[in-house]
C-alpha cells in the first residue's frame, strides 16, 4: 500500500522530487478540474502524492478509480481525499499534470547535454527524454491518454506544449538550425509531429521500442533538413 508516510520518506530522501502539482501548474493558475486545496507542507504534499500514486497504480491494474478505491489504496480516509480534491476527475487531472510536468522537467534537463551533441545525437537525447515516462510506465501512459481525452484539459496540454516548444526552440538555435520566429515555428512542427509519432508507436506495441525510436528520429531529422 502507498501511504503518506512512505511518500514523505521518499520526499525527504530526494529533495528534487516533484510533489503534487507544482511549478507550471500552481495555485494561481486558472485550471479546469482544479484541486480543492493545494498542499503546502511536506506532510500534506506526501498525502497528495500518495493519493496520486495510488490512482496511478489502480489505472495500471485496470481497477476501479472511484474516490473510495483511491483513498483505500493510498491509505488515507475518504474525508482526507475530499479535503484536497472535489472528486475523481480532479484527482485524475492532478495526476495528469504531475506526469506531464515531470515530462517537461526531464526534457529540459536533457537540453544541456543535447545542445553539446551533434544535431542527430542531441535530437535523440531529447526524444529519449520525452519517451522516458512511457517506457517506465507504459500502462499508465496509455490509460491516462484514454481518460484525458474525456476531460477538459486542453488548457493544461497547451501549457505543456508551450514549455516543450521553448526547450526545442533553444535546441534549434544552439545547433544553428534556425533562429527566432523560424526556430519557434519549426519547434512547434517538431513537437506536434513527434507527439503524433510517439502516440502511434505506443498504440502499436504499448511502449516505444528501439526501432520505433530510430524511425521517429529519422523522420524528425528529415523535417529539420527540409527547413
Amino acid at each position: 500500500m502507498v501511504t503518506p508516510q512512505t511518500r514523505l520518506d521518499a520526499d525527504k530522501n530526494n529533495p528534487s522530487f516533484c510533489a503534487g502539482v507544482t511549478r507550471i501548474f500552481t495555485e494561481d493558475t486558472d485550471l479546469a478540474l482544479a484541486p480543492r486545496k493545494w498542499p503546502r507542507q511536506a506532510r500534506s504534499r506526501a498525502t497528495v502524492d500518495a493519493i496520486l500514486e495510488a490512482t496511478a497504480l489502480l489505472l495500471e491494474e485496470g481497477k476501479s478509480c472511484s474516490t473510495n478505491a483511491i483513498a483505500e489504496r493510498a491509505g488515507v480516509g475518504i474525508a482526507t481525499l475530499y479535503q484536497y480534491f472535489p472528486g475523481r476527475d480532479e484527482v485524475i487531472a492532478a495526476l495528469s499534470r504531475q506526469v506531464r510536468e515531470r515530462l517537461v522537467h526531464t526534457v529540459t534537463s536533457a537540453l544541456v547535454t543535447a545542445c553539446r551533441q551533434s544535431l542527430r545525437d542531441g535530437l535523440r537525447s531529447l526524444i529519449l527524454a520525452a519517451v522516458q515516462a512511457d517506457r517506465e510506465r507504459p500502462l499508465l501512459a496509455s490509460r491516462l491518454d484514454e481518460i484525458e481525452a474525456k476531460l477538459p484539459l486542453e488548457t493544461d496540454h497547451r501549457r505543456i506544449m508551450t514549455e516543450l516548444c521553448t526547450a526545442i526552440t533553444t535546441f534549434l538555435e544552439r545547433q544553428n538550425v534556425a533562429f527566432s520566429g523560424r526556430a519557434r515555428a519549426l519547434a512547434i512542427d517538431l513537437c506536434v509531429i513527434a507527439g503524433a509519432l510517439i502516440d502511434v508507436a505506443r498504440r502499436r506495441t504499448g511502449t516505444i521500442e528501439a526501432d520505433q525510436l530510430a524511425r521517429i528520429i529519422r523522420q524528425l531529422m528529415a523535417v529539420i533538413q527540409a527547413e
